[in-house]
């Protein structure tokens, strides 16, 4: 003896798949998924068996499958068919998943510079101990930002978002003697940081000690906390080496130019008294 078929309404169905009926009303009409039976009054009937029909559809839609594509693949499936359609999505998936991560790396970065800005204080100075890190370089500069600096900063801001694949902020690198000397203006180039994800950079900032300080204002401050910095490494007994790294921290956050904050950071190294 046969089994007869239970039958389900739309609500039901729908229910029982965690589905909205309005969704299975939208695949009705497009004719991506119809119930089993409808009986003379036009009520839609759907089988216990359509379940693992409408599963299979969800998650052809979740991986990012339009309905066209589906109900062509439906109007002649195979196994090769599946299979070259499944490997194209997996495909668009890790690159999505790469690019979500390239976000997320960005966001946390962001995320650290404000922390930052949160508690910046004008000059002040302290002796710190970085790794090592991964820098990439502009081409040179004069420092006067005008139309040539201008033109480097373009440049530089474009390969930057052909490498991390969004844009990012860079900040300005000045020599150590040239601070010493009081050119605190004698900029050399733009730089950014380099990332874990990818091997691409121009140098390394070598590990070892620093001090920062921070400029809260407009940059007519910077040669002020230049001053400052120089005043704290002579009275702590540290020489400035290498090179003075100044970065925004807060340009997305940024109502009024006096609230720009400059997080400066340049190498030391302790000499005899």
């Amino acid at each position: 003896m046969r089994k007869k078929k239970i039958l389900y309404t739309t609500g039901q169905f729908a229910k029982l798949n965690g589905v909205n009926k309005r969704t299975l009303h939208y695949y009705d009409e497009t004719g991506l998924f119809s119930p089993e039976f409808r009986d003379e009054n036009g009520y839609r009937y759907y089988t216990c068996f359509q379940s693992v029909q409408l599963e299979f559809i969800l998650i052809l839609r979740r991986i990012g499958l339009s309905i066209e594509e589906i109900i062509r693949y439906q109007q002649s499936p195979s196994d090769a068919s599946l299979e070259e359609m499944i490997t194209e999505k997996k495909r668009l998936i890790d690159k999505s998943v790469q690019e979500l991560l390239r976000t997320k790396t960005f966001l946390e970065q962001k995320s650290d510079k404000l922390s930052m800005s949160l508690t910046a204080e004008h000059g002040k100075v302290e002796l710190i101990t970085l790794p090592k890190q991964r820098i990439l370089l502009s081409g040179p500069i004069t420092g006067a930002f005008d139309e040539d600096d201008f033109a480097v900063a373009g440049e530089f801001s474009l390969r930057l978002k052909r490498i991390f694949g969004l844009y990012d902020n860079f900040g300005s690198r000045i020599p150590a003697e040239q601070i010493l000397l009081g050119n605190c203006h004698n900029y050399e180039c733009f730089f950014a940081c380099g990332r874990e994800d990818t091997e691409i950079y121009d140098t390394i900032r070598p590990a070892g000690s620093f001090l920062r300080t921070f400029c809260v204002g407009s940059w007519e401050r910077l040669e002020e906390v230049y001053r400052i910095l120089c005043r704290f490494a002579e009275d702590n007994h540290l020489e400035l080496s290498g090179y003075a790294y100044e970065e925004g921290l807060n340009e997305m956050s940024l109502r009024d130019r006096d609230d720009y904050i400059t997080m400066i950071t340049v190498g030391c190294k302790k000499i005899s008294p």
